[in-house]
């Protein structure tokens, strides 16, 4: 059986740090112990072999895209999931401004994961990685390639191993090492603390007159201590009193006494026994005296005494006394008990009231959810808790607007897929970029097939080819495809099976967008074959809008969107356009009217933050009623598996839906777009919307019917 190991681990405060130095350090211990036995805990330097603070940002979003995607990948094991994790971040550092104008190779990481007793390590570039076992300083990771930004064809070789208890592991970067020394780096893992062993040879560092690249993670395995406290040794005459219920000091004395008369009794026989051989010459027979006969009988009663004694205070503190959690049972199973009965009355007054007063319904459901964590706070784990906490979360719901729509399986994707950029195509198609390998693939709704429609390097009209694609938009007649050259390219299909042409759009005094754009969406506001282009550019703090030429032939020369330049821009997670302009941002939705950020529109609280499903992490959105009447913003909560709509006039809330019990239907979508409904005949109400999302696994549709 493997031995549990306690990792610690030390590293340079961000203060410490010298302002010459761009690399950046993570630490990520997951909160569950579900995620712990499956992913481990992450260790990550990423370092940087030219100063600055472009580099800077550029090894942050090394950072958190390897973190990201490392615990947000569950399709393999450790080795697999590193490596793509540290693939897509190579893809999205070339494909940002944070890479742009970077030299190849410059970005080093240093990448370490410990589950249990397993070591897995990989190393890229100027970052190295050592163990440390038995005063020995080894590099496991020896094959370490070249550094980001890279070529997407290369490998990147993962090492396992094992982690022993006394190990200790460094993961430094190469110009920290080569200043110091590897002797110091052992030397400082060998005798020190992890914390004080990074202090140590960051000072080390620094007194030799280093600069620039500094980071350094320190991490040592012990063998896990028992929760138990040791027992302390002590004396053998103070050993009864050590024990709970022993028997008082004088008792202990008389066991003593009895001992001494038992061996006085001995020596008795003995000299009797002696005196009874023959002997040569006749001497004195030794005579005890009266009283000494008598003080040793009384001893040796006395020592019987204590033993009866001695055994039947152990046997009464064996029954009575209680043992470890036994001390609190009986206030705990009242405390349970109480909290339960209070929690099943409001539940069932709840019941009733469901239909009649809602209001009163939601407080006591409320109520009984607190009086269920109350329960479960003591230790209870009993079925009726289960089946209680079911019909709370059942009523909540129902006060909530949450709904179980019925999800259909419309395809199926291929092992090793990575898919991103949903869209709805021509022809009832749903188009999505694969990050893996560039492609561009197209499912046809109606029978499931997935052929690819573009991929990298692909020839296009006048000789030019196409270069990795990197994002999708939509319009109704064509998909725009831009590369990783931030070129735009448009791809019209020609029939349902796949099959189309590929062009490159033309841009009235430019090649391109901007290297570091963002979101890139399409927009028709007139019902007709042309249409528009939305990109955000956070070097220009601006959304640039392209319109089409009136032959439709390209895009006249752009014109800024915002009515002022807007730095947040750089920070926009997607846009979406309607007959106004929405960024998601900061875990929200912005809206901007007429060019101006509108803040009288703000998205409601959610109302089972408090209870059921606390917190929330928004990360993709799209919508209904884009002529600006009677919308719906419909947001994917990553956090909870879940979508959540909101009334577009004023961000009031709406209503969720999310997969019935356990399903995981809506876990990690990667993409999705809504079909709108359109309204009624009397045109004063909107029909229900369909939502179509992708996920690793597969491509699903729902109906978002409204409560």
């Amino acid at each position: 059986m493997a031995t549990r190991l306690e990792i610690t681990h030390g590293l340079i405060a961000e203060r410490d740090r010298l302002p010459t130095s761009a690399d950046t350090l993570s630490v990520t211990r997951p909160s569950t112990g579900s995620k712990t036995r499956s992913k481990g805990v992450l260790f990550l330097v990423v370092g940087s072999a030219v100063p600055g603070p472009r580099a800077r940002e550029a090894t942050a979003l090394v950072a958190e895209t390897i973190r990201h995607e490392y615990y947000y990948d569950e399709s393999a094991g450790v080795p697999v999931c590193l490596e793509k994790a540290i693939k897509a971040a190579d893809r999205r550092l070339r494909s940002s401004r944070e890479g742009a104008g970077l030299p190849p190779g410059s970005l080093g990481v240093a990448a370490a994961v410990v589950r249990n007793n397993e070591l897995y390590l990989a190393t890229l570039g100027p970052a190295e990685a050592y163990l440390v076992r038995a005063a020995r300083l080894l590099m496991p990771d020896r094959g370490g390639a070249a550094g980001l930004p890279a070529d997407d064809a290369r490998a990147i070789g993962v090492w396992r191993g094992e982690l022993n208890v006394g190990d200790g592991l460094l993961l430094v970067s190469r110009n920290l090492t080569e200043t110091v020394g590897t002797e110091e780096l052992k030397s400082a893992v060998l005798t020190l603390h992890p914390q004080a062993a990074v202090d140590h040879l960051h000072h080390l560092f620094v007194a030799a007159g280093g600069a620039g690249s500094d980071a350094v993670i320190a991490v040592e395995a012990k063998e896990q201590s028992s929760r138990l406290p040791a027992r302390a040794t002590a004396p053998v005459g103070a050993a009864y009193a050590d024990l709970p219920g022993s028997v008082p000091a004088p008792v202990g004395g008389a066991v003593g006494a009895a001992m001494l008369g038992m061996r006085d009794g001995l020596d008795g026989l003995r000299d009797r026994f002696w005196g009874a051989m023959p002997r040569r010459q006749a001497r004195a027979t030794e005579i005890t005296a009266l009283h000494s006969r008598a003080e040793t009988r009384r001893r040796a009663a006395m020592g019987v005494l204590a033993l009866v004694v001695v055994v039947l205070v152990a046997g009464l503190v064996l029954a009575l006394v209680p043992r470890g959690n036994d001390v609190t049972t009986p206030r705990q199973i009242a405390g349970s008990d109480s909290a339960l009965a209070a929690a099943l009355d409001a539940t069932d007054r709840a019941d009733n009231l469901l239909a009649s007063d809602p209001t009163t319904a939601l407080g006591l459901y409320r109520e009984a959810w607190a009086e269920i964590g109350d329960a479960s706070a003591t230790g209870l784990s009993a079925p009726a808790l289960a089946e209680l906490q079911a019909r709370v979360t059942s009523g909540l719901d129902k006060l909530y607007g949450v709904t179980n729509p019925k999800i259909e399986r419309l395809a199926s994707l291929g092992p090793g897929m990575d898919p991103t950029d949903l869209v709805e195509g021509p022809l009832d198609g749903a188009i999505f970029l694969d990050r893996a390998s560039g492609d561009v693939y197209r499912a046809n709704l109606k029978n499931g097939k997935v052929p690819r429609i573009v991929k990298p390097g692909q020839k296009v009209s006048g000789g030019k080819t196409i270069g990795t694609p990197v994002q999708l938009a939509n319009t109704e007649h064509e998909v725009i495809i831009v590369d990783d050259k931030a070129r735009p390219f448009r791809w019209r299909p020609s029939n349902s099976a796949g099959k189309g042409t590929l062009t490159k759009v033309t841009l009235r005094g430019r090649s391109g967008f901007e290297p570091d754009h963002g979101d890139v969406e399409a927009y028709d506001a007139g019902g007709s074959s042309l249409y528009r282009l939305y990109v955000a550019e956070p070097s220009l703090n601006q959304i640039m809008r392209y319109t089409q030429t009136f032959d439709g032939s390209g895009f006249d020369a752009p014109t800024g969107l915002l009515a002022s330049q807007a730095s947040e821009v750089a920070d926009f997670d997607q846009l979406y356009l309607d007959f106004d302009a929405y960024a998601l941002f900061d875990n929200t939705l912005r809206r901007y009217k007429y060019g101006k950020y509108d803040g009288n529109f703000t998205l409601a609280d959610l109302p089972d933050d408090a209870d059921l499903r606390p917190g929330h992490r928004y990360t993709l959105v799209d919508g209904s009623g884009r002529d600006g009447t009677l919308g719906r913003a419909y947001l994917y909560d990553a956090e909870h598996g879940r979508i959540v709509g909101f009334d577009k006039a004023d961000g009031s809330y709406l209503g969720q839906w999310a997969p019935a019990g356990e399903g995981t239907e809506m876990d990690g979508v990667r993409g999705m777009y809504v079909i709108d409904g359109g309204l009624n005949k009397k045109g004063n109400k909107r029909k229900n919307d369909t939502l179509v999302w992708v996920t690793p696994d597969a491509i699903y549709r729902a109906t978002l019917a409204m409560g």
